[in-house]
């Protein structure tokens, strides 16, 4: 079933704890830590599927997650990382973060790949953690947890060309003896309610297979679609990713010129670009009438329309005009493939640099107050007043989440993170004193000075 939109959560697996152990053999009563680090998370990642045509398998469920990293072992054994988990979505997808309408990627190039969510970093064995000062720590890093995005997928079908026309133009008709397209095909009115992608091959109009295009059957306007009416701008919304269009027009209908004037119209008040966009005008099921009959109306839309340099003439049915219409919309994709190349995917891929994830500096922190809280002293257990502190910055929060603040050596070495990275220096230059709150993320410490 078509689908082409959906929202769910992604998230990506927490990485494996590591672990506090010592060596134990009778030939080596010293033999010190050798506590392993945990594995890393598995990240989500979105892979393009040229095959896939819509979102269906993402409807059902409202979140996907990666596998979780696994924990250390002794001897140094390093935890086994998480498996990632790909998910195949339709050229063409748009992904956005669902809380901020931002957009994060644009999925435009057949077999590309992203990382829409990390997984976690593997924490720490205490074996990491031996130094000249520090040579037999009993604590280890606890796995960090993946990262969690509210996403939302958008897709608007690639294709090099699509086909529009009012309903029962014969459009799915066409698509299917062009094409390796299947579509449905009946005699009434929104016979397609999905659009169809089909690979037009041109060995089977005197080329080969090497010689190909990708057409999209976008379903039947009507007036008032570009306002919603029929199947609307939901459906509207995939021509914009076409290059060219063929207007399929029914020459059999006595109204043909207006409604060829009325398709027009909607393109243009839906997005007045693609009433620019290149047309092949074909006038369709040319088998129903005579040859004469057929000159005459050729004629009557050319002088309506003196702009139209060139009218095809088909039956989709009886496969007549075809191998001319093909070949005429294959040479003119090769002849503006790096127009259509620059309109279509570098204007897009701008967007996507501008809102992939901002890689800031990991050790780089921010010093803010948050006013002040009344505490109770835990050596005298008297009340007092004190300031409270926000520590920001990518390293010491990531250090933070990653410590199991039970362990009070694991907490210590969060004083000893502070020295190092200028920390403590920063909370006494802002009037920072001993006793004060110090937070972290969703952590908290008492600040020693």
């Amino acid at each position: 079933m078509f689908c082409d939109e959906v929202t769910f959560r992604a998230i990506a697996g927490q990485g494996g704890n590591g672990v506090v152990s010592f060596r134990r053999m009778a030939y080596l009563p010293k033999g010190g830590p050798d506590g392993g680090d945990g594995g890393k998370g598995g990240d989500i990642i979105l892979k393009a599927n040229p095959n896939l045509n819509t979102l269906f398998d993402y409807k059902a469920q409202n979140e996907f997650h990666a596998e979780n990293g696994v924990s250390g072992g002794k001897n140094d054994r390093r935890g086994r990382g998480g498996e990632d988990l790909i998910l195949e979505v339709p050229v063409g997808t748009k992904v956005f973060d669902n809380e901020t309408q931002d957009l994060i990627f644009d999925i435009n190039q057949p077999n590309s790949s992203y990382v829409i969510v990390k997984g976690g970093r593997g924490g720490y064995g205490n074996a990491h953690f031996v130094s000249s000062t520090r040579q037999a720590p009993r604590f280890a890093e606890l796995g960090e947890p993946g990262e969690e995005k509210e996403l939302r997928l958008e897709l608007n079908l690639v294709a090099d060309v699509g086909i529009i026309g009012f309903p029962s133009a014969g459009k799915s008709t066409l698509i299917s003896v062009i094409s390796n397209a299947k579509p449905k095909i009946a005699a009434y009115h929104f016979t397609t309610l999905v659009p169809n992608l089909g690979v037009v091959t041109l060995d089977k109009f005197g080329g080969n297979k090497k010689q190909n295009f990708v057409v999209a059957d976008i379903p039947g306007l009507i007036e008032g679609a570009s306002e919603g009416k029929g199947l609307g701008i939901s459906f509207l919304k995939h021509i914009k990713r076409t290059a060219g269009l063929i207007h399929l027009i029914d020459i059999t209908d006595p109204d043909f010129i207006s409604k060829y004037k009325k398709i027009n119209l909607e393109l243009n008040r839906f997005d007045k670009e693609l009433a620019q966009r290149k047309q092949f005008i074909v006038l369709n099921k040319i088998d129903s009438i005579t040859e004469e009959d057929t000159k005459v109306a050729i004629d009557l839309l050319q002088d309506e329309y003196p702009e139209i340099e060139k009218v095809y003439a088909i039956s989709a049915v009886s496969h007549t005009g075809l191998k001319e219409l093909v070949i005429d919309v294959y040479n003119w994709i090769q002849d503006n493939k790096e127009q259509i190349h620059e309109e279509f995917f570098e204007t897009e891929e701008a967007d996507h640099k501008v809102y992939s994830p901002h890689l800031e500096d990991p050790k780089r922190n921010l010093i803010s107050t948050e006013g002040t809280i009344t505490k109770r002293d835990r050596y005298t257990d008297e009340e007092y007043e004190a300031k409270i502190f926000r520590v920001s910055g990518t390293r010491i929060e990531q250090i933070a989440i990653m410590t199991d603040f039970t362990n009070h050596e694991a907490v210590n070495r969060i004083f000893d993170v502070f020295k190092k990275m200028g920390i403590d220096k920063m909370l006494k230059a802002n009037g920072a004193k001993p006793g004060d709150v110090v937070k972290i993320g969703k952590t908290e410490v008492i600040f020693r000075g």
